[in-house]
């Protein structure tokens, strides 16, 4: 019998052992391109492209004890515990290891990722280039000038520091931590917070972040075109929720009576900022563990956000397209026919 309890324990963990080897080594290599993205959430070319530069630095030395898991399967391992709702125990079932090894990784992989590749790849324009090439994708893209980024928030649910639980409450009536971001036109995160208490709201998180006064300074001032005979400076996008100042639009309050213009530019305004909404929406298809809470120690669950974020620019670098087309825009003239 395939239960049968009067199997010795040792014989059924290695039963077990085989199997979950046997995913690995004979049904992985036989998954078709669709079948493999289905896993591991990226493409093959994707994943060859972090063992070239991530497996150097996570290569184990052989011992006499033990042999080394190789790189391939490493990596294979902390992308499908990234892009699954699987527990540990599950993974180290299909990849023939133990839970604690499938943990330890994981988290080997994203400190690794984390700290060799975040800064190079998610990075807010500061020099004149960066700051013409952002604001002309936005200007292409969406008839909106001089917009350096869409901000906007989102809640990770999580498992609250013991003693911190109220701070971590959001309105949404789940524990979670803030990540605050923002996004170019080709939905790149180019900066991210994440770590602040549930309880927070964006507005706050932001006052009090690196970026409200990275975007104070006069490298942003000094770039500005004449709209409507006003002249507009570089500045971020964002919903009704956040403060209005010279660095930061908003839409206008809606009323019934809202004048053409007005309607006008919150349309521009809303198609623009919609482009975080989208990347978050990404990030949170692709990588499945978000749709969990995360359990992990607090410094981890950062790190791990902050190596989705990595993986996600990655794939828009390399055109490793998502499954679904979060790209999709309304064209402009069917909104004006419909709402001006």
């Amino acid at each position: 019998m395939l239960l049968d309890n009067s199997i010795e324990p040792s014989r059924r963990m290695v039963w077990s052992r085989d199997k979950s080897l046997e995913w690995w080594t004979e049904i992985v290599p036989k998954m078709d391109d669709k079948q493999f993205k289905e896993n591991f959430r990226l493409e093959r070319s994707t994943v060859s492209l972090l063992i070239k530069h991530v497996g150097p630095l996570l290569k184990k030395n052989e011992t006499q004890l033990r042999s080394a898991i190789p790189v391939e399967k490493r990596i294979c391992c902390a992308l499908y515990n990234l892009g699954s709702e699987s527990e540990l125990r599950t993974i180290g079932h299909l990849f023939g290891i133990g839970k604690s090894t499938a943990g330890e990784i994981l988290h080997e992989f994203r400190a690794t990722v984390v700290d060799s590749f975040f800064y190079r790849l998610v990075k807010f324009p500061v020099t004149n280039e960066e700051i013409k090439r952002t604001v002309d994708g936005f200007l292409n893209k969406f008839d909106y000038p001089m917009c350096l980024g869409a901000l906007d928030g989102t809640h990770i649910s999580i498992k609250p520091p013991q003693g911190l639980e109220l701070d971590y409450y959001n309105y949404k009536k789940f524990h979670s931590i803030i990540m605050l971001a923002t996004v170019d036109s080709n939905l790149l995160f180019t900066y991210v917070n994440v770590g602040a208490p549930g309880r927070c709201n964006d507005t706050y998180v932001y006052s009090k972040c690196q970026l409200y006064d990275v975007v104070q300074g006069d490298i942003y001032s000094k770039y500005y075109m004449k709209v409507n005979n006003t002249s507009v400076q570089t500045h971020l996008i964002a919903d009704s929720a956040f403060p209005l100042d010279r660095t930061l639009m908003k839409p206008y309050a809606i009323q019934p009576d809202m004048p053409k213009e007005n309607a006008t530019f919150n349309y521009r305004l809303s198609r623009c900022r919609s482009t975080v909404e989208r990347a978050f929406g990404i990030l949170k298809n692709r990588f499945r563990c978000l749709k969990k809470k995360m359990e992990f120690h607090m410094d981890n669950t950062t790190n791990i956000i902050k190596t989705l974020v990595v993986l996600h620019n990655l794939c828009i670098f390399t055109g490793d397209n998502p499954e679904v087309d979060w790209d999709i825009l309304v064209p402009e003239t069917i909104y004006k026919k419909t709402f001006i």
